[in-house]
């Protein structure tokens, strides 16, 4: 199954697709390196989605996949729980759902119409415990998911952490999932990246609390671009990956605010693609990932990934709570 044909957007390496979609090269496996295209076009759109509302969530995102479509991207990419919508309590165990499921099959509906490889989060439903999820869809069909690890205080007993995060390849390249929180944590892109991971998908769902009066989104736009700066740009260098951030927006029915930010960085740590710093609502960000960029981070001669001494690192990997004393 070739995820990577008649998908537009695409510049291929070596011409190594042939017009009918078929593979030029001696294996048609897309694990292959050879299979995967220079550069790729990717729609991220920060988008505000209703609270336990997967069907009308639904409906907004095929809307965006719409006019998304029109620019041509092969991969497009929504936030976290952006088609079930952040909420807590009963209602997102009502509203989560199997993956594959309902939304999942409209996804991949919405793929197979547009040729285009869809990215959008989910409240998952396993055997009675929810997870956080991302999947992702393409135009043959649904491709995987990945469940967010790190569970920040506010979310703990709502889902359940998920356990090592795939890598999946989507035929134009290996992509990896690190969940918002789970990106304020480095250990979460190395996981990815020495499985072969590529691209780094940071969905989110983050606010800064009230709006101010007047809105202040300017400066609140920065100040969250701000402080991902701190953090994103090394986890795209350390790793030689690019890394797209994309968040929810909008007003959430709590009165907190989501600003609508979007940041793409390079595998060298570059900031190559945003939304604008006065975005008051749903933005979407559409750029070209060069392939050129992978190999010239980790054809350096200090990547810094050549460099680890696992070794040493057991430490790392020790738990840091010990016996309970039973007196």
């Amino acid at each position: 199954m070739n995820m990577a044909a008649g998908i537009p957007g695409l510049m291929t390496a070596n011409s190594l697709l042939s017009e009918d979609g078929s593979s030029n090269s001696n294996s048609s496996n897309l694990n292959n390196r050879n299979t995967y295209m220079e550069s790729f076009r990717v729609a991220a759109i920060s988008t505000r989605s209703k609270e336990g509302e997967p069907e009308e969530n639904m409906e907004h995102v095929a809307s965006w996949v719409a006019k998304a479509s029109k620019k041509n991207p092969a991969l497009i990419c929504f936030p976290e729980l952006g088609v079930t919508g952040y909420v807590y309590g009963r209602k997102i165990w009502e509203a989560a759902e199997t993956i594959p499921g309902p939304s999942t099959a409209k996804l991949e509906e919405l793929a197979r119409q547009y040729k285009v490889i869809i990215a959008a989060g989910i409240a998952e439903m396993d055997k009675g415990i929810v997870y956080n999820t991302y999947v992702l869809v393409g135009p043959d069909g649904y491709i995987g998911k990945s469940r967010k690890m790190h569970i920040p205080p506010a979310e703990v007993g709502w889902w359940r952490g998920g356990g090592v995060p795939p890598v999946i390849d989507i035929g134009i390249a290996k992509v990896g999932v690190n969940i918002c929180f789970d990106n304020w944590l480095p250990e979460s892109a190395r996981l990815v990246a020495l499985q072969g991971a590529e691209v780094i998908l940071a969905p989110f769902v983050w606010g800064g609390g009230k709006l101010g009066n007047p809105p202040d989104y300017a400066t609140r736009n920065r100040q969250q671009k701000d402080y991902s700066s701190r953090t994103l740009p090394g986890r795209a260098i350390d790793n030689g990956v690019f890394l797209i951030f994309v968040n929810d927006c909008g007003m959430a029915t709590t009165g907190e605010y989501r600003e609508a930010t979007i940041l793409i960085y390079s595998p060298e740590g570059k900031l190559i693609a945003e939304s604008p710093d006065d975005a008051d609502g749903e933005v979407m960000v559409v750029t070209d990932l060069d392939r050129k960029l992978l190999v010239n981070r980790r054809s350096q001669g200090v990547f810094h990934s050549r460099f680890r001494r696992p070794e040493l690192y057991k430490i790392l990997a020790e738990g840091d709570i010990g016996l309970q004393d039973p007196r």
